[in-house]
């Protein structure tokens, strides 16, 4: 018997892989949201919509991490699939480029196997947060960091790390609400440092950044900024180092530090594993 509800060859799926860059200050986050008067854009919506112009198609555009509000990406990678024609990533990329906002930026893009999963395929991430110390805050650099004027204490935020390292349960860092789901995660490194602050034409400061850097398998929702919230607490002298320890034995969100602004909060990298063969 002929099935007569097939029209024609079914098309022949594409499946691409994205380098993203963003600022994040004027989108309420990367996930779409439900329709609502007066919301920011999403950036996957506006991705969605840039792709939407150059190709004919409505493809969704699937990220490796749902970043918050104001949070910011130089290493966001996405997939998204397309079927009417094979298109060379080069095009895509310059056509992006002229599609964009320009605080959204698709910086490279390949052709992936159908498998791949930008979320999914992860190996692993990494986050940072900056603190920006000096004697005021930097108008340059305060959408980008949350201006700290106590000066930080490095070692004892690092040992404060180091009881985060390794395979745990990180629920009390998790956002309220979040949705139910595992919440064990393996942070693969974790550290505070210094990073100097130049300016050009040799400018000096007295500021700088510290930088609180976490690599991990996985994050749960606002899992970075209830550490960088609970660190700041250890750094000022609020709170003992080991009050991480303790917080992962009770388990008792309460216990977390405040949440800390997304703006100081920045994707970094994501890696594969190399059978995909990713340029980036």
């Amino acid at each position: 018997m002929i099935d007569e509800t097939l029209e024609g060859p079914v098309p022949e799926k594409h499946k691409y892989a994205a380098l993203i860059a963003y600022e994040g200050t004027n989108y309420c986050g990367w996930q779409r949201q439900a329709v609502a008067s007066g919301i920011q854009p999403s950036i996957q919506e506006t991705l969605e919509q840039a792709i939407h112009r150059i190709t004919g198609e409505t493809p969704s555009v699937v990220g490796s991490g749902r970043t918050d509000s104001g949070v910011h990406a130089v290493g966001q990678v996405a997939h998204f699939v397309l079927s009417r024609k094979v298109w060379e990533p080069w095009v895509l990329e310059r056509a992006l480029g002229s599609h964009l906002p320009i605080d959204i930026r698709v910086q490279r893009i390949a052709q992936v196997p159908l498998d791949f999963h930008s979320q999914r395929s992860a190996v692993k991430k990494q986050y940072s947060y900056y603190f920006q110390q000096g004697p005021s805050a930097l108008p340059h650099v305060e959408p980008y960091s949350w201006w700290i004027r106590k000066k930080l204490d490095l070692d004892a935020m690092n040992e404060a790390l180091s009881y985060l390292i390794g395979e745990h349960d990180f629920k009390p860092f998790q956002a309220r609400g979040a949705r139910p789901g595992p919440t064990v995660r393996t942070i693969l490194e974790a550290e505070a440092v210094v990073e100097p602050l130049a300016f050009p034409g040799g400018q000096s400061s007295q500021a700088h950044f510290v930088r609180i850097r976490l690599m991990g398998t996985g994050f749960l929702k606002q899992m970075v900024r209830g550490i960088a919230g609970t660190l700041l607490q250890v750094g000022e002298g609020r709170r003992p180092p080991t009050c991480t320890r303790d917080i992962l034995a009770s388990g008792i969100r309460k216990e977390v530090g405040q949440t800390a602004p997304g703006r100081a909060l920045w994707l970094e990298r994501v890696w594969y594993q190399e059978k995909f063969g990713l340029p980036f």
